[in-house]
Order: structure tokens, then C-alpha cells, then sequence
């Protein structure tokens, strides 16, 4: 009966602590526009997103950005977390992680164009030792969907416009207006 107790809560614990996430992919998005200008808008978003660009193979169609460092510190493994999934079990601390990210732009038809993006995920793992190693993780296809989406964005002219509003702490101070009184309801006439 004990042994049956054991099994339960070793069950019930096990699926207490949660699934770790799965990686999806967003698919490769079709455009109705030449090539030419795809290519130009993606280049474009990978510039805006402070990617340097490391090759650009216009007739290949392959757009590749160096590696991007998008956080350090000691909240790099829940950070990582949230964008690729870290296979190996290893020791230690993770200090660094980046990506890089790459572009497939494919014509279809001559004024049709598909887009592919890619990203390869690596952490940098500082053992018990001293040592230190970049790892390969795996993404999540979060960085990917945020790619693709601001490239059909401006694509297809519907970007968004945010307006500067300010917050509850960044306006000036203001006294109350004296014209706006605040009329009390009075009592109705009996």
C-alpha cells in the first residue's frame, strides 16, 4: 500500500513541475510582391532590428546577420528560457546568449516571393571549473514569428503607429482646472 502511495505522488509531482515548452516554428510566409523588393524590405528590417548584416547573397537569396547578444547577466538562463530550450543537463552558470539570424528569400513566381527565417541559438556556459564553452539551444520560433512579423508589417503598409503617451510619471505636475466644478447632486424637491 505504501509502494502504491509512492507511485502516485511520484506521478502527481512529476506532472506538477510542468511540460518544458515545444519549439514552433512559424511556417515561411508568401508575399504578392518581386523579389526585389522583398529582399530590400527584409535587409531593411534586419538593419531596424540592429542586426549587422555578415552576408548577403542577393541572387542565392540568403540574408545572414552576425551574432546578436541579447542578454548577459544573471538572469541569462530564465531569459533564454523564454526564446530556446536548453538540451543538455550541464553545471554551472549560463552568462551569455545570442543568436543569429538568417533569411531565405525564394521567388515563387516573378511576382511572388516566399520569406524563411532562421535563427541558430547558442549559450554561453560557465562550468564549476572556470572553463568556458558556447553551447547550441534550440529555438523556440519566438525571435522568428517577431521577424516575420514586423517584414509583412511593413510589407504590407499596416505597420503599427504607436502614439507617445505618456505615462501617470512622465507628465508635468498640473493644478486642478477652477472653471470644472463638481457639482454635488442635491436633494430632489419633495
Amino acid at each position: 500500500m505504501l509502494r502504491f502511495a509512492f507511485a502516485i505522488l511520484a506521478i502527481l509531482g512529476a506532472s506538477a513541475w510542468g511540460q518544458t515548452p515545444k519549439p514552433s516554428h512559424p511556417d515561411p510566409l508568401k508575399f504578392v510582391y518581386k523579389y526585389d523588393i522583398v529582399f530590400n524590405v527584409v535587409r531593411s528590417v534586419f538593419v531596424d532590428m540592429g542586426f549587422s548584416i555578415e552576408l548577403e547573397d542577393r541572387k542565392g537569396g540568403r540574408l545572414v546577420g552576425r551574432p546578436y547578444e541579447f542578454i548577459s547577466g544573471s538572469l541569462t538562463s530564465s531569459e533564454v528560457d523564454k526564446v530556446a530550450i536548453k538540451r543538455d543537463t550541464i553545471t554551472g552558470d549560463w552568462i551569455r546568449a545570442r543568436y543569429i539570424p538568417e533569411a531565405l528569400i525564394e521567388i515563387i513566381t516573378p511576382t511572388e516571393t516566399m520569406v524563411t527565417i532562421r535563427t541558430r541559438f547558442e549559450g554561453l556556459n560557465r562550468d564549476i571549473d572556470g572553463t568556458e564553452k558556447w553551447m547550441a539551444l534550440e529555438s523556440l520560433g519566438a525571435i522568428e514569428r517577431r521577424i516575420l512579423g514586423r517584414i509583412s508589417m511593413t510589407l504590407l503598409g499596416n505597420e503599427l503607429q504607436y502614439e507617445n503617451k505618456k505615462g501617470f510619471w512622465d507628465k508635468e505636475p498640473a493644478s486642478p482646472d477652477p472653471r470644472k466644478s463638481r457639482s454635488y447632486p442635491t436633494r430632489p424637491p419633495l
